[in-house]
């Protein structure tokens, strides 16, 4: 029975190597044409973190992303990206776990109508805000985006988003100062339908979440930077057996040269898309917040500071406390990687249930 089992084994191998060789040897060309379509990158997070309240230090994967994208024609590219993380829960605590973030098929309008430089992007896709928002505030390494932390929005979810620019893209030296993602002269829009758990979690219903985002640019030529943002989703929380309300709206201001970058957001909500800002009655709770972020470049743009404030409370009775977050550090930066070395303190009123912590994180991007 073993050498049987080991014999089919073989020659699913041998004819595997076979079918491969044949194919490389008689379609070269089209392999290579896609080789020369496809894109590999990534993004790694990795962190020694001292927390300074429980007197203890670990060295950590905070984060890991693996993406491939192929153009299948001028229109038409897809994209897979693989999530890596540390698995903190069940009988596979400790483990690096992977799963997907983002696996969509994108479909770009380049022709020359009043769609031009809009987009579909259609499976695991990104939803509105948070990319559009990271691209702005690169400090992900540090810590998720505000709304993300407080489950108000989710980055990525099942469904279909539809974006583009309004108007024709920035001159060239307005994207350098700015940055080239969402570069459109008097702003940006972004809008779709989705399951609403987000990347990570089970749909629990069939009720579907509603997501836009609005951007404008009210000074192209002598303000690129500055940019005025509404977020709103509509929907239900993912809870089962359940109808309840999740509205969120959010007001975002931003500013962004090569030197200073200035954001802040203001939250307010009824519930949120996982269901755990609900009373015993299964009714949801109003929520609001606001959070604050700057990064100021120095010594021939390797060094910046950057400081981060967050707010947030959740009305529920008797009254929650208010949540708070200190953050701030210092960065080094090299191609297009950083090491960054920040205190961070995170606490309830009067600096109730403190959380202290030291960390330096390193982020790769190749």
């Amino acid at each position: 029975m073993i050498r049987k089992y080991l014999l089919s084994r073989l020659l699913i191998i041998f004819f595997f190597l076979l079918f491969s060789n044949f194919l490389f040897a008689q379609d070269s060309t089209t392999v290579q044409k896609f080789i020369k379509k496809t894109d590999i990158s990534g993004q790694w997070f990795l962190a020694y973190n001292y927390n300074i309240i429980d007197n203890f230090n670990q060295f950590r994967l905070k984060r890991g992303y693996f993406t491939v994208k192929t153009q299948l024609n001028s229109n038409i590219s897809v994209r897979y990206t693989q999530d890596i993380t540390l698995d903190k829960d069940g009988n596979d605590a400790g483990n690096v776990e992977m799963r997907l973030k983002y696996l969509y098929m994108k479909f770009k309008c380049n022709k020359n109508t009043i769609f031009r430089n809009s987009y579909l992007e259609f499976g695991l896709v990104h939803r509105p805000f948070i990319d559009f928002e990271q691209k702005i505030n690169g400090y992900r390494v540090q810590d998720k985006m505000f709304s993300e932390i407080y489950h108000i929005y989710s980055s990525a979810d099942f469904g279909f988003t539809i974006g583009g620019n309004i108007g024709a893209k920035l001159n060239p030296d307005a994207i350098k100062k700015v940055g080239k993602s969402y570069a459109g002269k008097y702003g940006s829009y972004a809008f779709g339908l989705y399951n609403g758990a987000g990347y990570h979690a089970i749909e629990y219903n069939n009720n579907k979440t509603f997501e836009g985002r609005l951007s404008l640019r009210p000074f192209p030529y002598y303000i690129p930077g500055l940019q005025f943002t509404y977020v709103g989703a509509y929907g239900t929380s993912n809870l089962t057996d359940t109808n309840i309300n999740y509205n969120a709206n959010l007001i975002y201001v931003s500013f962004k040269n090569k030197k200073l970058t200035l954001t802040g957001q203001y939250v307010f909500c009824i519930g949120n898309f996982d269901g755990s800002y609900i009373n015993d009655l299964y009714q949801p709770l109003k929520n609001d917040g606001f959070s604050v972020f700057s990064e100021l470049f120095f010594y021939k743009d390797k060094l910046s500071l950057i400081g981060k404030y967050d707010n947030f409370q959740v009305y529920s009775n008797p009254m929650s406390a208010r949540k708070n977050a200190i953050i701030g550090g210092v960065s080094f930066h090299f191609l297009d990687s950083k090491l960054l070395l920040f205190y961070g303190n995170n606490y309830e009123n009067n600096f109730i249930n403190s959380n202290q912590i030291a960390e330096l994180v390193l982020e790769i991007v190749f």
